[in-house]
């Protein structure tokens, strides 16, 4: 289908020559390029992810995702990064992103969310260039990024954990937001006044 990465490989998304304005297509008919807009706290967000044709995609074999890799952000608030499910399984890195395909002693949910952490963070904008709007890290200082590993048991167990209290950040999001929205519409009904 595609080339596949080499396991433990880390590579940087296509330049901006490679993927042009001119070759974004319609979502119907292509592929999704994941750009650092796209990666939410702990996933991707398609609401105002681009795509290219399936041509486009084929010249770009080598930025293809596959289940299990992590994509990352290496320009703009840095940390963000994402596990790649069956859902996103094919589609394309994008320019502003790395993406690495963890060995096997490294689990991708363990890497993604010591990568929003907060000792990773840091130490990203510690070590990046640009502006304070447009942080920016390179391949290199991405590779020399210190990463506690500890054995691949206890690595799931930490990224078990992180995806319950994600879930929960998640459903007091939601919780918050449908409050807010109860709240607007008891208001909007008009104020009742008190004497």
């Amino acid at each position: 289908m595609f080339e596949a990465l080499t396991p433990g490989l880390l590579l940087a998304g296509p330049s901006g020559s490679l993927i042009r304005a001119d070759h974004y297509v319609d979502a119907a008919d292509g592929v999704p390029v994941v750009m650092p807009k796209d990666l939410t706290g702990n996933g991707f967000s398609t609401a105002s992810i681009r795509y290219i044709s399936e041509r486009q995609a084929t010249e770009l074999k080598r930025f293809r995702l596959l289940c299990g890799d992590v994509v990352l952000a290496r320009r703009g608030e840095l940390g963000r990064a994402a596990v790649v499910r069956e859902e996103q399984h094919g589609w394309v890195c994008g320019t502003g992103c790395f993406v690495l395909r963890p060995p096997s002693a490294l689990d991708a949910d363990y890497f993604a969310a010591y990568l929003r952490g907060p000792e990773a963070r840091t130490w990203l904008e510690t070590h990046s260039t640009g502006s304070m709007k447009m942080k920016t890290i390179s391949l290199g200082v991405l590779g020399d990024l210190p990463v506690v590993l500890p054995d691949l048991a206890t690595q799931q167990a930490i990224a078990g954990t992180m995806a319950q209290l994600d879930e929960h950040e998640r459903l007091l999001r939601d919780q918050l937001e449908l409050t807010r929205r109860i709240r607007h519409g008891a208001l909007g009904g008009g104020i009742i006044a008190t004497p």
